[in-house]
Parts: C-alpha cells; sequence; structure tokens
C-alpha cells in the first residue's frame, strides 16, 4: 500500500461552483477585509490614540511653550495704549456633556469642567462710546468639592476677576451652563447625598445648589476684596479688540531659546503623530497622502486643546479624555479666550444664581439686613464680627416671638446638617440668654441653640443663666 498526498486542487474541485466563484470573487475579499478590520479596530484604536496621544502633547507643548509666544509677541507689539475697565458681567462655564457620562452613571461632576469669564466695559476717549469686550480664564477640573468662594479673585494670574455684587456688598455667585446640561441636573438624582443637608436632596441641581451656599465665607470674600478694576492694553487702531495688561505684558518676554524648544520638542512629536495617523488609517494610504494628512491636521494646533481630544475621539475615547486633562494642565496659566459680546463660552447658557438672602439660610442669615462697614473688615475674622455685630442689634430689636422662632429655625437646621451660619447668631443667643428681663420662651430657644446648634458646653451656659438672676451689686 503506497501512501498518496492529496491533491490541493481536489478540495476545491469538490466545492459547488458557485462557492468556487464566490470566495475567489472581489466582494469576498472586501468582505473579508471589512470582517478584520472591524475585529482589529480596537486593537488599532488603541494604538493609534497612544501614539496620537503622545505626539499630541509634544505638538501642544511645543506650541505654548515656542511658537505661541512668538505668535503673541508679534500679535501684541502694537497694544501700546492703556484703559481701565469695570467688570459688568461675570459667571463660572461648567462645560458638561451628558454623552460624556458612561450610562446609568450619575459622577457628572467628574466629568465636567469649569472657569471665570468676564464681560468688561471700557471707554478709550472721553467723547468715545463705551466698548465691550469678553475674556475667559483657565479651563478648571470640576468636582463636588469643588466651591466658587475657594477660588481667588483673578480669572488668570494678574487678571482680576469678582462676582457682581448686592445692595449687601455680596458677591452674586453664577453659574451657566447649556440647557442639555441643566436639563440633566434637574432630572437626574445627585451621584450620593452623604454629607449633605435633610432633608436629601432629589436632583443633581438641589445638590449643585447646596454644594455653593457658604454664606459666610462669601460674605467674609466680599468685604475683604473690593470690586476690582480690569487694566486693560489695546491697539489704537483697533480699540475694540482690547486684551488684559497681563496678557500683553507676559507677550513680551518671548526669547530665542524658544525656537530651540520647538525644535527639541516637536520633532519626535511630529513623527509620533505620524505614526499615528498612519495606524489609525490601518496602512492602506500611502506614505505621501498620509504625510498631507498629517500635515494638515497640524493646521489645528492653534487651537489643540480642543482639536486633540476630538481627533483622538475617533481612535480611543479613553486617549480622548486623558489629553484634555493633560492639556489643560499644560494651559492653566496662560489660557485667555477673548471675544465679542455674547460670543464668550456660555454667555447665552442657562443662569443659576446664588443671593445670599435666598437659599437654605433664607430664613436665618437672609433674616439680617447686613450692610457693608466702611472701611471693610480686610480679614475673615473680621468681617465674622461685623457679622455678629448687625446680626446681635437686629436680632435683640425683633419681638421676643420672632426671636424664639428664630433661634428655633437654627437648631433645626443645625440638626438637619444646615450649620453654615450658626457662628453669625451665637452673640445674639448670649445676649438673650443673660437678659435678666427676657422673654423665657426665648431663653429656652437660645439655651437649646447654644447647646445643641452651636456647640457649646452646659457650664458656660448656666453661667450665663446664674449671671441674669445674680443680685444687683448696686
Amino acid at each position: 500500500m503506497s501512501d498518496q498526498v492529496p491533491n490541493a486542487g481536489d478540495d476545491d474541485k469538490a466545492r459547488p461552483e458557485w462557492l468556487r466563484d464566490l470566495l475567489k470573487s472581489s466582494y469576498f475579499a472586501r468582505l473579508t477585509d471589512a470582517f478584520g478590520g472591524w475585529l482589529l479596530a480596537p486593537l488599532f484604536g488603541l494604538i493609534a490614540g497612544g501614539l496620537l496621544l503622545g505626539g499630541g502633547l509634544f505638538l501642544g507643548t511645543a506650541w505654548q511653550f515656542g511658537a505661541q509666544p512668538m505668535v503673541n509677541a508679534h500679535r501684541y507689539a502694537p497694544y501700546t495704549a492703556a484703559v481701565q475697565g469695570r467688570i459688568v458681567d461675570s459667571w463660572a462655564a461648567i462645560e458638561f456633556d451628558p454623552a460624556d457620562l458612561p450610562r446609568d452613571k450619575l459622577y457628572w461632576q467628574a466629568v465636567s469642567h469649569i472657569s471665570r469669564c468676564v464681560r468688561v466695559e471700557y471707554v478709550t476717549r472721553p467723547d468715545a462710546a463705551p466698548v465691550q469686550r469678553g475674556y475667559c480664564g483657565m479651563r478648571m477640573d470640576f468636582g463636588e468639592d469643588f466651591r466658587l468662594h475657594d477660588w481667588t479673585e483673578q480669572l488668570q494670574a494678574g487678571i482680576p476677576f469678582t462676582f457682581l455684587r448686592d445692595s449687601s456688598g455680596f458677591e452674586v455667585q453664577e453659574v451657566r451652563m447649556d440647557k442639555a446640561a441643566l436639563d440633566w441636573i434637574s432630572s437626574h438624582p445627585p451621584n450620593h447625598t452623604f454629607m449633605l443637608s435633610k432633608p436629601k436632596p432629589e436632583t443633581a441641581l438641589a445638590a449643585l445648589r447646596e454644594q455653593f451656599d457658604w454664606p459666610v465665607e462669601v460674605a467674609a470674600l466680599s468685604w475683604t476684596a473690593p470690586v476690582p478694576s480690569f487694566p486693560l492694553r489695546y491697539d489704537p487702531a483697533h480699540p475694540e479688540l482690547a486684551m488684559p495688561a497681563q496678557v500683553v505684558f507676559d507677550s513680551g518676554h518671548w526669547s530665542p531659546w524658544n525656537l530651540l524648544i520647538v525644535l527639541v520638542i516637536a520633532v519626535p512629536g511630529f513623527m509620533l503623530w505620524r505614526a499615528g495617523i498612519s495606524v489609525l488609517l490601518f496602512g492602506r494610504l500611502s506614505s505621501r497622502v498620509v504625510l498631507v494628512i498629517t500635515f494638515a491636521s497640524l493646521l489645528g494646533l492653534p487651537w489643540w486643546s480642543n482639536v486633540l481630544p476630538r481627533l483622538l475621539r475617533h481612535a480611543n475615547s479613553d486617549w480622548a479624555v486623558l489629553s484634555q486633562g493633560m492639556l489643560d494642565d499644560f494651559t492653566r496659566t496662560t489660557r485667555v479666550i477673548a471675544a465679542a459680546p455674547g460670543e464668550l463660552p456660555l454667555e447665552r447658557g442657562e443662569r443659576l444664581t446664588w443671593h445670599l438672602d435666598k437659599g437654605e439660610y433664607a430664613q436665618t442669615f437672609g433674616r439680617i439686613r447686613f450692610v457693608q462697614p466702611q472701611p471693610s473688615p480686610t480679614t475673615a475674622e473680621g468681617v465674622l464680627a461685623a457679622l455678629r455685630e448687625q446680626a446681635t442689634a437686629q436680632v435683640l430689636a425683633m419681638p421676643a416671638a420672632e426671636q424664639t422662632r428664630l433661634l428655633r429655625t437654627l437648631s433645626e437646621n443645625a440638626s438637619n446638617d444646615r450649620k453654615r451660619d450658626l457662628d453669625v447668631f451665637t452673640h445674639a443667643a448670649e445676649a438673650i440668654e443673660r437678659d435678666a428681663g427676657g422673654d423665657p420662651a426665648a431663653q429656652a430657644a437660645a439655651r437649646h441653640f447654644l447647646l445643641f446648634a452651636a456647640g457649646y458646653n452646659v457650664w458656660d451656659v448656666d453661667a450665663m443663666e446664674a449671671a441674669r438672676s445674680a443680685p444687683s451689686k448696686n
């Protein structure tokens, strides 16, 4: 018996004719190619995204620290005139796209960003009409522990910022977002309610309102930081295009050494970027076409913080998110957007405002008509002392029934974890507790407030009661 090697053509002849024709057709070749590409797309996207991320960061750094200063030095050379502007509108722009949230997740703040924006009015000549120009500063990561009053009163280093003030001199903090974002936070519960007041907020919007509702801290910031002027520089030929004076000043610090930075960083960045483009296109195009596409994509370098994440989304969404955060870090101290009125980020967005006489503390802090002292306190401790003095005078002037109601509301707020204005009323409660001719119900409410809300020890409160019942020395 002899071994026989099967003829490779036997299997082909055994197949039906229609199957042989299908396997040899160009349609089948394209189908298998497409199917293979579909299977390998995530892997190609991961590799391409990594290469594009590395190259994009190198190129972005080269532009930011090498080319951008040269562009700015040329652009702002004609800005020789100076003027002092005034802030006529200001807000915090929260950028949140519900599409960025994974399905069934609620941590919207973790995928959001926030920046400060102002609209400034200035007059270039006594006989000229006022001109307005808008500016937005650094783009920061947002989060549930973010507080507007923790920000320094600067749009950017050396560029002033403040929210508009009410009749008491308190800042009226304002947030703007687009309608899709506001609709989402209005219709979804918060990510969690840990450490929030009771009853627990039912929506993310209610939790956001509580997040920024800090009456004493905002009052301290407002009274210790006077309303600033806004120094500007402009080109006399184009006064409507004024820029913050600090931006123009910084543009004069360009050095020829910046060119070395461009070369050292941009060359490897370009090579990585070109490799990423090639992988993203599955290597199907000629090297010449890839080179043309690479150069064309680099036209977006001046707007890299917006362009790069969008490009990376086509390769890998995780790389896109990472690039956005890293680019924000690069530009955090230099990013200033200027635009005509109505063209700034979210300038026409949905508005949310925080008035200190409204919100969760409307029935306590909001009951007092505060007046900013002149001269204004220069420290947070001085502001608290002024708030206590004015609150004490007005509370003692209230009828006993109103005093009782106010103190009971303060105690109830404290039991519901709304404690951010308690310190303002401690001196008023002490005065009521010491008053020998005081109303018993008001004094009982004051004692309860001091012990169970303000955290006084029982010996100090007993001493206040003993003082009011002690015989007169006269």
